[in-house]
């Protein structure tokens, strides 16, 4: 049995291997050819501070409300990451207590039922801890284990607490009071622990919204929290499964006028639609040689439909435009932009050689797998008997669709709407 080993010098460190194998655990994700720079640069400025591993929204309040009780303590030797290990086990017992006859969806560890000695590796406060921060719950903007070590090195009063959970401009703060952590939220009622749920209360939701707004309102979901007849629109086109390319459809859409938000909506669109050719001939490349034709035959068949679908090639698209959202993110990509750029190029000209087509992705996988490439001739045993890589780009929209329909229902139960 094979196993993956690392060595565990921080936290931050530790969070970022686990979103990896999270990653990996899911069927279809695993990125065969690099593509997932350039979805991470426009889901971030799309649904910023949203991850694939969140689950409901009240994981951004309840993780805030956990460390403002934490700073709260006036005695404590034990360090915010132990305190949150602890009280968030206790969290989930809970919730799972509570929503034990509705079977709720979304509870981290309910897999684990009201089981103490067994729990997830990837707290909520790990895995909501960017959110806080792009929302302003938490700062200065550092990462949880950063966030915790200032705390221990000066433990904050109950003054400077209650100075931090109010609503005032976080920027007035200056000099070394600008470096403290602070957690920017009101305390919550006095029954709120006697009475957790996975559900937002109206206040939770109103505060959420507000706070994406106030901090992300030019994103495409702050965008849409801004408007009710947006978010209406959009609710109502997800009560089925709703893919990024239909998404793209909704009125609402043609209506924003954020500068350069409807072109990155429409690139991250046509990105996919551009790419998932190269990820179709990767496909037909790993069915080479198989005694069975079924799955080579049925890729081919892809292919000739991908190319009629790029005929004609998507006349607003902008390389310029494309590489300048991807550049906020990603500096050195040098050998994946090669590849892109050739990719797109033999797209416009309607791919002609299909050699040439072959070995752009056969380039660009040992580029980004190195010896781990499938289609190096060492590892070529056997044909998979299913897809393999990247089979769409979402852009985290699942996610999102998940937290805004919290915050609705949230808002709706308080009879305030939006």
């Amino acid at each position: 049995m094979s196993s993956i080993g690392w060595i565990d010098f921080s936290s931050q460190h530790r969070d970022k291997v686990r979103s990896v194998l999270d990653l990996l655990k899911k069927p279809g994700v695993i990125d065969e050819l690099g593509m997932g720079v350039m979805r991470d640069a426009f889901a971030d400025r799309l649904f910023p501070g949203i991850s694939t591993i969140q689950t409901r929204a009240k994981y951004f309040t309840l993780v805030a409300y956990r460390v403002q009780s934490f700073m709260e303590r006036t005695h404590s030797k034990t360090t915010l990451e132990d305190y949150l290990n602890r009280k968030e086990k206790s969290d989930r017992i809970q919730l799972v207590e509570a929503h034990s006859e509705q079977n709720e969806l979304g509870i981290i560890g309910g897999t684990f039922g009201s089981e103490w000695n067994e729990d997830v590796k990837r707290k909520p406060s790990s895995v909501y801890w960017n959110g806080l921060r792009t929302f302003g719950f938490i700062s200065p903007d550092i990462s949880l284990s950063e966030f915790s070590s200032r705390l221990s090195q000066k433990k904050p009063s109950l003054k400077q607490v209650l100075q931090g959970s109010g609503d005032d401009d976080e920027g007035s703060s200056s000099g070394l009071e600008g470096l403290q952590p602070r957690v920017n939220i009101p305390s919550p009622p006095d029954t709120y622990w006697d009475t957790l749920e996975i559900h937002l209360t109206p206040d939770e939701a109103l505060l959420l919204r507000d706070r994406m707004i106030t901090h992300q309102g030019d994103s495409l979901i702050g965008q849409i929290l801004q408007h009710p007849e947006w978010l209406l629109e959009v609710l109502a086109a997800s009560q089925d499964t709703l893919e990024f390319d239909d998404f793209c459809e909704l009125s609402f859409l043609n209506q924003i006028s954020v500068e350069g938000l409807p072109e990155t909506v429409q690139h991250a669109r046509d990105f996919w639609r551009i790419m998932e050719g190269a990820h179709i001939r990767y496909n037909c490349l790993l069915q080479e040689g198989a005694d069975d034709p079924t799955l080579r035959d049925e890729h081919n068949g892809e292919w000739e439909n991908w190319l009629e679908r790029m005929t004609p090639f998507p006349p607003s698209w902008d390389d310029s435009f494309f590489w300048s959202i991807v550049g906020e993110r990603a500096k050195r990509i040098g050998a994946t932009k090669q590849f892109v750029n050739s990719w797109i190029e033999e797209t416009r000209h309607g791919c002609p050689d299909l050699e040439k087509c072959n070995e752009l992705v056969r380039l660009q996988e040992l580029k980004n797998k190195g010896s781990r490439a499938r289609l190096r001739a060492e590892n070529r045993e056997g044909h998979p008997s299913q897809w393999i890589g990247i089979a769409t780009l979402n852009y985290r929209l699942p996610v999102a669709l998940q937290i805004l329909r919290d915050i609705d229902a949230g808002l709706n139960q308080g009879g305030s709407g939006v």
